[in-house]
């Protein structure tokens, strides 16, 4: 068992797609919000294998990449690799829904800073 006081894990690969992606974290007393473009892709059964066993093998994997954000950008603002993600059938689509998500956020008081590219927001 994963957590010693019970609770569960789901352990799966996200399927491939166009996402949207946020999170949301307090900075300086401030509550803050990420957002951003992604691509969740497939990779080969023995790359997961490898980044699982390099990992906690128990939580749910997500192989995307981030459009126009590297690792070290996306780690070094908030020290978390914890995201929110929603897929969308299009790449277009999903430029919507980020801007609609972006704008709900901050009708809640939540300061929304976009990252990276690729975001129909230029």
């Amino acid at each position: 068992m994963f957590f010693p006081f019970g609770g569960g894990t789901l352990k799966g690969v996200c399927k491939p797609g166009e996402v949207v992606w946020s999170r949301i974290f307090v900075d300086a007393g401030i509550l803050r919000a990420d957002i951003g473009r992604a691509r969740s892709v497939e990779l080969p059964a023995e790359e997961v294998a490898s980044r699982w066993a390099q990992t906690t093998p128990q939580w749910p994997m997500m192989n995307a990449v981030l459009y126009g954000v590297t690792r070290d950008q996306f780690m070094a603002r908030h020290k978390a690799n914890h995201i929110q993600v929603a897929y969308a059938p299009s790449a277009e689509a999903a430029d919507k829904a980020l801007a609609a998500k972006a704008a709900m956020f901050r009708e809640l008081g939540i300061d929304v800073s976009f990252c990276g590219a690729s975001h129909g927001l230029e």
